[in-house]
């Protein structure tokens, strides 16, 4: 009788290590991912996450600052004028010229200009003239003569050259002079405001050479 019981005991002790066996066997795979489902796992690039925008306190995005340059007091911000008069604000100082470069002429109407330019620095208007003197003294044709479609009032322009149907020389020398305007009061000083407009003339420095074959 028992040996029945004992029996009875051990069958039943059996089945509930059994169960519990498979009850904590299901908790695991159920929590704990199997390294074959690892594996099977769609994998996904990784996302980069653009920098926060700063922000003000009402939740507006704040534009980013642009640098700009400031540009100089002329009145209306510009400094570079083409067929237009300049603001006497820049012209308080007297104007400057001068010639530098070769002309270097291949044929009759073909020549190599090496770097042969004139350079001003301070002219008021486009109607100003431009006198070109060439010696020795030739039926030579010589530009710019006015400062219309130039830079003012500082800039530089190449200098063009037409040769008379017989020259006299094979080599000349040019140089220039240029009128420009003041706006001066009755001392003659320059000035901004008031005043009367003045008319100068400057005898430029440096000279060009041109070289026929």
């Amino acid at each position: 009788m028992n040996i029945y019981k004992n029996v009875i005991f051990l069958s039943v002790v059996a089945v509930g290590g059994i169960i519990l066996v498979v009850y904590f066997w299901k908790v695991w795979t159920s929590d704990v991912p199997r390294p074959s489902d690892v594996v099977n796992l769609p994998t996904e690039e990784p996302s980069v996450s653009p920098s926060p925008t700063p922000s003000t306190s009402s939740g507006q995005a704040t534009p980013r600052p642009i640098a700009t340059k400031a540009p100089l007091p002329t009145g209306d911000g510009r400094t570079t004028f083409i067929d237009e008069a300049v603001p006497w604000s820049l012209l308080l100082g007297e104007a400057t010229c001068r010639l530098q470069g070769e002309i270097k002429f291949l044929d009759h109407n073909t020549y190599d200009n090496q770097d042969a330019k004139f350079i001003y620095n301070g002219v008021d208007h486009p109607g100003r003239n431009i006198f070109w003197t060439v010696t020795p003294q030739d039926e030579i044709s010589v530009g710019p003569n006015i400062f219309g479609k130039m830079f003012l009032p500082n800039g530089e322009s190449l200098i063009g050259i037409a040769l008379p149907e017989n020259p006299k020389s094979k080599q000349y020398e040019l140089t220039v002079r240029m009128h420009y305007g003041r706006l001066v009061d009755e001392k003659d000083h320059f000035v901004t405001i008031g005043g009367n407009v003045k008319v100068f003339e400057k005898q430029c420095d440096g000279k060009t050479t041109i070289v026929l074959p």
